[in-house]
Formats: C-alpha cells, sequence, structure tokens
C-alpha cells in the first residue's frame, strides 16, 4: 500500500529490488550542460557560461527528446536533470515540458541563480518531484570563495522565488576548507527554509577533464580525514546511516576479490553526459566506459554495452589483496570510477579515502581495524 500522505520515499517502493534482478532501467541523470554561471573551486565538470567548444558540443532538443523516448521504452520512472547549470540552456523549458509529459518523475539540480518568473511559472504548472539547489556559504564572502562568482544574492532571491511558488526544494551542500567553519550557519539556515532532509557530501571528486591546474585547486579544498569525521558526527541521519556501515563491516558479505564494480551502478540506473555519452554513472567518464549515443541507442548501452562493463575484473595483487577485499567499503568513498580519476586505473587504490574510511571507523570505536580482509 502506498502511503496517502506521498512521503513516501522513491527508494523504499517494493519495484527497485523487483527490478534489479532484471536489471530494469528506473532512474537516469541527464546532464544538459557542462556550462555554469558560477565557476565552484570544487567542481568536476563545469566550464564557463560561454564556452563555445562545449556549447557545440551538448545534445540538442531533438537528440534529447530521442533519448528520453527510449528511455521511457526501457522502463524509467525518474530522470534527474542537471549540469553544469541546466538553467543556463535557453531551451530549459522545452527540455523540461518534454520530459515532465513523457510521464517519468523529474527532479533538477540548480544553484537557483537563475530561477526567472518564466521558470516559476513552468514549475507550477509541471510540478517537478524535486529541485535541488546548493548553498555554499551564508555570507557572500564565504559563497563568493566557492563559486567564485558574484552570485550571493541572485541564488539567495532564487531559493526564495522557489519556495514561495511552493515547491519542493532541498537544500544541500558540498563541504570543503573553504567553507567548512560555516558549517553550523549552513546548516541551521537550510533547516530553517524547509523541512525536507539537509544533506551534505565532504567528499570531493577530481575533475572529468582531467585538467591537472583544477585538480590541483580541488586537492587543496579537501577536508581532513578528521574534519570529515566530526562532521558525520554532528548529522543525526548520516551518522546514524555511517554507524550502520560500521556494524555491517564484521557481517561484511565476501565478494570476488577481482570484481570492480560492487556498487548499483549500472544495475537500475544510468547516466548521460551532457555531450551524448552514455555512462554507468555521472563519475565514469573513462572513455574506455562510455558510449556515445550520438551513434549508438540507448537499448544498445543499456542492454549490451553496459552488462559488459559490469564483468570487468582486475588480476592485480595490488586491487585483489586490498580494496578488492577491503571490510572498509561501506563506509568508504572508493569506486572504480574514482579510481580512474585520481590514478588513471580503475582498480588503482585511493590512499586519502582510505585514511577517511579508517578514520570514520575509529571515531565510532566499535571494532578493531582490520586494513584489509584477504581470502582465506
Amino acid at each position: 500500500m502506498y502511503r496517502s500522505d506521498n512521503k513516501i520515499s522513491i527508494a523504499s517502493l517494493p519495484v527497485w529490488e523487483r527490478a534489479k534482478e532484471k536489471r530494469v532501467l528506473l532512474s537516469m541523470v541527464m546532464d544538459l550542460t557542462a556550462r555554469c554561471n558560477n565557476d565552484c573551486v570544487h567542481c568536476y565538470i563545469n566550464r564557463p557560461a560561454h564556452d563555445r567548444q562545449a556549447l557545440e558540443k551538448e545534445l540538442t532538443l531533438d537528440e534529447i527528446k530521442a533519448i528520453t523516448a527510449q528511455a521511457v521504452d526501457l522502463g524509467v520512472l525518474w530522470i534527474l536533470l542537471s549540469g553544469g547549470e541546466p538553467l543556463l540552456r535557453p531551451d530549459f523549458s522545452e527540455i523540461y515540458t518534454h520530459v515532465k509529459t513523457r510521464g517519468v518523475f523529474v527532479s533538477v539540480f540548480t544553484n537557483a541563480s537563475l530561477v526567472t518568473d518564466e521558470h516559476i511559472r513552468l514549475f507550477k504548472k509541471y510540478p517537478p518531484r524535486e529541485i535541488e539547489v546548493s548553498v555554499y556559504g551564508t555570507t557572500p564572502e564565504i559563497h563568493k570563495s566557492v563559486v567564485r562568482k558574484n552570485t550571493f544574492e541572485s541564488t539567495m532571491t532564487g531559493i526564495n522565488r522557489l519556495l514561495s511558488a511552493g515547491l519542493p526544494v532541498t537544500l544541500k551542500s558540498t563541504i570543503m576548507q573553504a567553507n567548512f567553519s560555516d558549517f553550523d550557519d549552513i546548516a541551521n539556515f537550510c533547516r530553517s527554509k524547509t523541512s525536507r532532509l539537509f544533506r551534505f557530501d565532504p567528499c570531493l571528486q577530481l575533475r572529468a577533464d582531467r585538467d591537472p591546474h583544477r585538480n590541483k585547486s580541488i586537492l587543496s579544498q579537501r577536508l581532513t580525514p578528521e574534519q570529515i569525521a566530526a562532521l558525520d558526527k554532528k548529522d543525526p541521519q548520516r551518522y546514524k546511516a555511517l554507524e550502520q556501515g560500521c556494524k555491517n563491516l564484521d557481517n561484511s558479505i565476501e565478494q570476488d576479490a577481482d570484481t570492480l564494480f560492487k556498487c548499483q551502478a549500472g544495475i537500475n540506473t544510468c547516466a548521460i553526459g551532457w555531450d551524448g555519452k552514455y555512462q554507468l554513472c555521472p563519475s565514469l567518464v573513462n572513455r574506455n566506459c562510455t558510449l556515445d549515443l550520438k551513434t549508438h541507442t540507448l537499448a544498445q548501452a543499456w542492454n549490451h554495452f553496459s552488462p559488459e562493463i559490469l564483468k570487468r575484473t582486475s588480476v592485480r595483487s595490488h586491487y585483489t589483496e586490498t580494496c578488492g577485499t577491503c571490510t572498509l567499503h561501506d563506509i568508504c568513498a572508493w569506486c572504480p570510477a574514482h579510481a580512474d580519476l585520481e590514478t588513471g586505473q580503475l582498480d588503482g587504490c585511493i590512499p586519502y579515502f582510505c585514511k577517511v574510511a579508517k578514520e570514520r571507523q575509529r571515531a565510532w570505536k566499535k571494532f578493531d581495524y582490520v586494513p584489509y580482509l584477504k581470502r582465506t
């Protein structure tokens, strides 16, 4: 039975478990652009708002319509429109309307600084499942230290417009050195604005384009493992989830040591890059793990390409004797996508993530830390 108060979580629906067995595509992330009017110091994808090269590679409206139709045919129930900043596209309203009227749930990720009366009317006419906005600071100074643009006032105005219209807005944040000192104020601000769950991410991933200058900047903004563990304990729901992860350590189900993909990427979800590249998840940009949907169909990608990627294994002992059998996977950010961005190898080890997981485990003091559980 569905709850009549409309507050049931999509993730809790039994359809997910049933669809997992048959690998049915249920949700999809679609990046409409890599361009953004902000220049966030930590962003893994953004290009300048008027970047001509990025603009020329973006999916056209007709291509987006075709991919959406194919996704619906495959059974998709939920599409997330993201970027970059999706509202930068002059045809955003057409894209949104088309996707929404295909009978699927639609969510939008935006920085809110470009929200206009037209967008409000659009969202009121075709209500989204959710609009997610990142709050990087509660003062113009801290906001600018992250986004490197003077968009604080327009962001706050956009958030207030969305909320005043009664739209389903979720406020979130990414925490880094630039705004770590403002975390309590950010959390209090977001919780005061909406009853929807405030969440934050303290883990920064490297650039999809592997730009060394931008990567150096991202690395400088990463929190220490101790700072991350301290933030985890400040959020009751996050703490509870990570605590459960620690409790699962000694009950961890042994998986094949050589298996690379131990997550849910490509099982019921996929991502479409702003340039039309099919990906198992938004972070997996390795050229050997993507397929161009300008020359292939989504059905080909989902039914044939993804299963082959998911079969990939590692025969290198540095993986099979470390990350491949580590018991801390439930509290670690390691995955093949991040490993590739950090090391150039899908099976590479990321010492920073390892230290964070180790510190999280130590923070709860639930178990004696065992770095790697090797097969016997």
